[in-house]
């Protein structure tokens, strides 16, 4: 969770990259935690919605992305700028 208690999850993709998106899907707001991750796609266990790893983008015909929030490696700590993005949402 980010400081403001936004949902977030943090992925090591196929590229060796660090990246925290969005905690839920922007379907119906399902948490994204219980996912299925394979192929570099993170899929929404709700409604099997899928999302590219790398970008944050939809997969399957969807123009909806998961945002994805800047992040910084500080030491062994992770910070994410929570203020820099919206969430984004169907609903």
């Amino acid at each position: 969770m980010t400081s403001d208690g936004a949902p977030v999850i943090v992925m090591h993709n196929a590229l060796d990259e660090i990246k925290v998106y969005q905690g839920l899907c922007p379907h119906q707001r399902r948490s994204l935690a219980d996912g299925y991750l394979g192929n570099n796609l993170l899929t929404c266990a709700a409604h099997m919605w899928q999302f590219d790893l790398q970008n944050g983008e939809g997969v399957n015909g969807t123009d909806y992305n998961l945002a994805s929030y800047p992040t910084k490696i500080d030491g062994d700590q992770l910070m994410i700028d929570a203020s820099a993005v919206e969430a984004n949402s169907l609903w």
